[in-house]
């Protein structure tokens, strides 16, 4: 594994969530202000984690992730489960080179653009909420598409919002998130066509690599697109 791109990917993620709104604790952690309701270290002191640290200072229904997950952190995740904590989420942590992409076809049924309007932003937190099956505070959404580097993005099909996507340059990655289809348009090859535009939207930044962080549903496509597997990250909540 590639420890300095694994760190680029990293850092996009939770450079995000510090957009959306954090403090740091004494303990060295992070967390969220609201959603999405995140506790974690840095990549760079991922070796500081302890069951202790995470056991007293992780609030309430807040997931913290474990970076990197696997041998080196099963003593870790353990005594977590040990302790009362539950695995809240599982990912696969990927990465796809730019370099070498080909222009995917262009949709011509998939209309995707930026957030405009105030209001969008609690539509566009409605949509995304169907398709995770939570809810999204639309006031870290409206803070997020105001910030520079950030694109929050939806794709419309005759005019009707199906899909939701952000994407976050960092550096020399563009990292994409929250790209959701609620059910009543799954199946439809949206989730495709969409990721084929935001692949190009990243290649037209100059980035050399887009990043991500799929759940089991979403990893077939991505493998599907050339994304490389980099690592597996496991978040812990108080069960």
């Amino acid at each position: 594994m590639d420890v300095s791109l694994a760190k680029a990917n990293i850092d996009n993620l939770t450079g995000l969530w510090r957009l959306m709104g954090s403090q740091r604790q004494s303990s060295g952690l992070h967390y969220s202000l609201s959603w999405p309701g995140r506790c974690w270290l840095e990549w760079d002191l991922r070796e500081e984690y302890d069951a202790l640290t995470i056991q007293a200072c992780i609030p309430s229904g807040y997931l913290c992730p474990i970076w990197h997950a696997g041998e080196t952190s099963a003593q870790l995740e353990q005594q977590l489960v040990a302790s009362g904590f539950e695995m809240g989420l599982q990912q696969l942590v990927m990465v796809l080179p730019l370099g070498g992409q080909e222009p995917g076809n262009k949709s011509d049924r998939l209309d995707l653009s930026l957030l405009e309007h105030a209001g969008d932003a609690e539509a566009w937190a409605d949509l995304c909420g169907r398709a995770f099956g939570y809810s999204i505070d639309a006031s870290v959404i409206e803070r997020l598409r105001q910030q520079p580097d950030v694109e929050v993005l939806w794709a419309k099909c005759g005019g009707v919002p199906v899909a939701t996507a952000i994407l976050y340059r960092t550096g020399a990655v563009v990292g994409v998130h929250q790209v959701g289809v609620p059910q009543e348009q799954q199946g439809k090859g949206i989730a495709r066509e969409l990721m084929q535009q935001l692949v190009a939207r990243a290649q037209a930044t100059g980035a050399e690599y887009l990043c991500l962080q799929a759940s089991a549903a979403g990893e077939p496509l991505y493998l599907s697109m050339g994304f490389q597997p980099q690592f597996t990250l496991r978040s812990y909540r108080r069960a």
